[in-house]
């Protein structure tokens, strides 16, 4: 039996990371959170995700430093991250792709709009079109 993908969701608005994570739960993806970039570091290291969702303002590292460390770690290379940007800046969507971001959201979104953007990953999933 295949195991479930994980998510691993890096935001430091408490607001967003709650909604994030009702997201996942209601498209039955488990979840794991960071606040900080250095815990996302960690969680990716020792969970290995399968998806990263990832916002660029952190208060420890940016986002653009997370990409950076794992991007250049054997262990976490291959995971690909889906950055989150505020739509007021657009042009961080560039930077984070530059960075080594696979993909990018921009926030505010809806439920729909991150279900097409994780099912590009997660394409063996069957989502109800209910949601």
């Amino acid at each position: 039996m295949d195991r479930q993908p994980l998510v691993l969701v890096v935001e430091q608005n408490l607001h967003y990371l709650e909604l994030l994570n009702s997201y996942c739960k209601i498209l039955k993806l488990p979840c794991i959170c960071a606040k900080q970039g250095i815990k996302a570091l960690i969680l990716a290291q020792t969970h290995q995700p399968d998806l990263i969702l990832l916002d660029p303002d952190l208060a420890d590292l940016s986002g653009f430093q997370v990409i950076h460390y794992l991007k250049h770690n054997e262990r976490t290379m291959p995971i690909p991250i889906l950055g989150m940007i505020t739509s007021i800046r657009e042009q961080d969507g560039n930077s984070l792709l530059f960075a080594g971001a696979d993909r990018y959201i921009s926030k505010p979104f809806h439920l729909h709009e991150l279900k097409v953007a994780i099912n590009c990953y997660f394409t063996h999933l069957k989502f109800s079109n209910s949601l």
